[in-house]
């Protein structure tokens, strides 16, 4: 589940339930299915949103939210499947890895802190720096409290950890000595959600955008031809807009975008598209088409289009075979990830 996704079922549960249990990952080593801050949340029921294993976990975790649950108390879970004998769960997971994760009650009576502000920053197009205390025996500073670039949850006045003293490589575990007591802090960074702008509205889009919202993209499409955008169900995008290429910039911010995929298949509307998009800050941009078409564009637009350099892809994708609309847009959205992310996209070890 995408972290998207995860905040609009907070939403929803916050309006049917008077309380939930927030599980964060705050420690792994080794081979593990999830990372130090990701997080999930559970009903009392056991029902969840969100993984922190691939479903193999959950189940016992279910148990440990309930007494959660009606204790109030957080509660600091290990899994250790480092060894070999892992019938030690009973599950065979084989997964060679530790997984350390706090469990803590979120209600209505606490505004549903902190998973609350935490949403918050995961929706905001910048990221933001979250220290969440995972274990303490400071009175004022209780397992569960959180700082969200060191603004805390609560009216504290000595929070020991500030936004500035983040570790450079994150997400990492810090460990104060402090002359009342002793505490533990993870410390991470929120990843804002890709913002994706799509320039083209023909039925090939329509696994674009799908599959992008599926990830929890912020998907916006944009046509200069009102018919595609009326004859094609465009649902699951966040904005679907009627544009007119030479005014562009002006209907739209391209600096919200880190990905901007053109495929209006028009060479003159793509020739306008790209003469805009030479200057924006975008990390990606593509061009639909073979690499002869986007050497032609390149090529007439001669120094207007400087400022595309090594951003503009073209063919795009990444090399998985695609043959089909719908695995055309899996390696484009793929490489669009690779990308954003600084990854390679080869296949992992």
């Amino acid at each position: 589940m995408s972290t998207r996704s995860l905040i609009e079922t907070f939403q929803t549960w916050s309006t049917q339930c008077d309380a939930l249990v927030l599980i964060t990952v705050v420690e792994t080593k080794g081979s593990t299915y999830s990372k130090a801050g990701r997080q999930l949340l559970m009903r009392a029921d056991g029902s969840h949103a969100g993984l922190v294993s691939g479903g193999c976990l959950e189940g016992d975790l279910a148990n440990h939210a309930q007494q959660v649950m009606t204790s109030g108390e957080p509660a600091l879970i290990t899994y250790d499947m480092r060894d070999d004998a892992d019938d030690l769960w009973g599950i065979g997971l084989g997964c060679n890895g530790l997984m350390r994760l706090l469990l803590q009650r979120i209600d209505t009576q606490h505004n549903w802190q902190p998973f609350a502000n935490i949403a918050k920053s995961l929706a905001d197009p910048a990221p933001h720096a979250i220290t969440l205390v995972t274990s303490s025996t400071l009175p004022d500073l209780p397992t569960g409290s959180c700082s969200i670039d060191g603004i805390t949850d609560k009216d504290l006045l000595h929070w020991p950890v500030k936004a500035k003293t983040v570790p450079h490589t994150l997400p990492q575990i810090t460990h104060h000595t402090l002359p009342d007591g002793k505490l533990s802090v993870l410390h991470w960074q929120t990843q804002p959600w890709v913002r994706l702008l799509v320039l083209g509205a023909a039925p090939d889009a329509l696994p674009v955008v799908g599959l992008a919202r599926e990830l929890g993209w912020v998907v916006v499409i944009g046509d200069h031809r009102e018919g595609y955008l009326q004859t094609n169900n465009f649902n699951a995008a966040d904005e679907v807009l009627t544009i007119n290429p030479d005014n562009l910039s002006t209907q739209i911010t391209l600096n919200d975008f880190n990905a901007i995929i053109v495929m209006s298949h028009h060479l003159e509307t793509d020739r306008k598209y790209l003469k805009l998009l030479s200057n924006c800050n975008a990390t990606y941009i593509g061009l639909l088409g073979p690499a002869a078409r986007k050497h032609k564009l390149l090529n007439d637009l001669d120094t207007e289009g400087g400022g595309l350099d090594k951003r503009l892809h073209g063919p795009v994708g990444l090399d998985i075979g695609a043959d089909s609309p719908e695995t055309i847009a899996l390696a484009l959205i793929s490489e669009i990830q690779s990308v954003i992310s600084k990854h390679t996209g080869q296949v992992a070890n």
